[in-house]
């Protein structure tokens, strides 16, 4: 239940933002509609009209249609099921919400190349030399600040709590990639859209200004996170209820801040439309497959301004634009596999055995091989008696937690068993404490007879 409340509070509003991000390709902004070069009296022809007509009522049956499919997952309480659910669900989300742009943009190139209005100049690639390259907001201070903080709070953390520490500093390399990403948009060179150098320069300024301000906004919200999760484990009780409480709150200030980009973005578009007047290669049509994709070999840019959406898109003619869309395209076909990994997880049972004179914790494989002689001070638990932790690295589910946790205070311990069993095993190995559990409560207990007579 836990895990379908993070994903009804972090994933569903995804379906509302893509949707309001893709409705709005149905209204003529910058001289285009559906990413289709268009001019304003164009828009009144009844073929134009009915193509729009028919674009709100797909974007209509699909956005109900992905509203409701996630409530499905309410139906079962396998956590690798749900979760297969909410990875379908955002996979289809994305294509069928692009289906209708698609679509759309389809049918106007077919009605702008039946009526002729195409035009048969070839299109020049426009450069900006006045004061090109000099346009940066992206500073050294502001963006170091955070990350070093974030960094060495979980350097700090390193010996106190392995575990916890090398996860966090996991989470503060987010922020250097914010950063990352941060100057890479800040480098992109300057949009030409109007043959006054200073209507140029003016628009690339607002616009990089606000994307610096949008990624050092997210580093200072990662460091943030950082820093709440080591003071839990100084002082609360509830250590995993917090922290997922904390990713939520992160996570829907990172959605928050993606809105009001989006927004801004569009406010400084709607401002400059009426100062463009320069078409280059990259704002032809024809270069644009469906409007998302861009493909023009005579382009040697790996990235160029986004149609749909915001941010930036590569040229998938390029050989770097090409290797990105290949390595997208496994990330995405890797859904189903992991998918299929964490059902096995969970379906499959743990299992505690004796062999050898060694304690064998086995799963989908021999997770820990424990010589007996080794075992200290081994104790018999119930549910109640186990202490309050968060998982650090490993598996934690309704009905198996496997793994490195961390409980109040710090400490790291290693965890083996059932969520949902009775009776557990609490001992100490090699200077580290285990709490482990076999397939149900009477094997549990069996393993403890025998290590007490060992």
């Amino acid at each position: 239940m836990i895990m379908n409340i993070i994903f009804f509070a972090t994933m569903y509003p995804i379906v509302f933002i893509m949707l309001f991000l893709f409705s709005t390709q149905n209204k003529y902004e910058n001289g285009r509609l559906f990413a289709v070069n268009m001019k304003k009296e164009w828009i009144k022809d009844a073929t134009v009209a009915d193509i729009r007509q028919k674009f709100k009522k797909e974007m209509r049956y699909y956005a109900i249609l992905l509203a409701i499919v996630p409530f499905v997952s309410l139906l079962t309480s396998h956590m690798s099921i749900q979760l297969t659910i909410w990875m379908f669900w955002l996979l289809a989300a994305i294509f069928l919400l692009s289906l209708p742009i698609m679509r759309a943009n389809h049918r106007l190139k077919t009605w702008k190349t039946q009526n002729h209005l195409y035009e048969d100049r070839q299109p020049e690639h426009y450069v900006e030399l006045k004061q090109a390259g000099s346009v940066r907001k992206v500073r050294f201070l502001p963006f170091f600040l955070p990350n070093i903080i974030g960094i060495a709070s979980a350097l700090l953390l390193l010996p106190k709590s392995s575990g916890l520490g090398i996860s966090c500093l996991i989470g503060a390399s987010c922020g250097l990639v914010f950063w990352l990403a941060a100057v890479w948009i800040d480098r992109q060179p300057v949009s030409v859209i109007s043959t006054d150098s200073d209507v140029n320069i003016n628009y690339a300024r607002a616009k990089k200004n606000l994307w610096k301000n949008f990624w050092l906004i997210c580093c200072w919200l990662n460091t943030a996170l950082i820093l709440f999760l080591e003071i839990l484990t100084l002082s609360a009780r509830h250590m995993g209820i917090c922290s997922i409480a904390g990713m939520i709150v992160y996570t829907l200030l990172l959605l928050l801040l993606c809105i009001f980009c989006m927004i801004k973005l569009k406010k400084i578009d709607r401002s400059y439309a009426q100062k463009r007047n320069l078409t280059s290669d990259e704002n032809d049509d024809r270069n644009w497959i469906d409007g998302i994709l861009y493909y023009n070999p005579s382009d040697p840019h790996t990235m160029v301004e986004q149609r749909v959406g915001i941010g930036t898109t590569v040229n998938m003619a390029t050989s770097l634009g090409k290797g990105l869309t290949i390595f997208s395209a496994i990330m995405m076909l890797s859904f189903p596999l992991l998918c299929i990994w964490l059902i096995q997880e969970e379906f499959t049972p743990i299992d505690l055995v004796i062999q050898n004179h060694t304690l064998c914790a086995q799963h989908l494989k021999t997770d820990y091989q424990i010589p007996l002689s080794e075992i200290k001070d081994p104790t018999l638990l119930t549910a109640s008696d186990l202490p309050d932790w968060t998982r650090t690295y490993g598996t934690s589910m309704d009905t198996l937690e496997k793994g490195t946790f961390t409980i109040s205070g710090g400490e790291d311990v290693n965890v083996f068993l059932n969520p949902e069993n009775d009776a557990f095993l609490q001992f100490s190995a090699n200077g580290k404490t285990y709490y482990m559990g076999g397939v149900d409560d009477t094997q549990t207990k069996g393993i403890h007879e025998e290590l007490l007579t060992h």
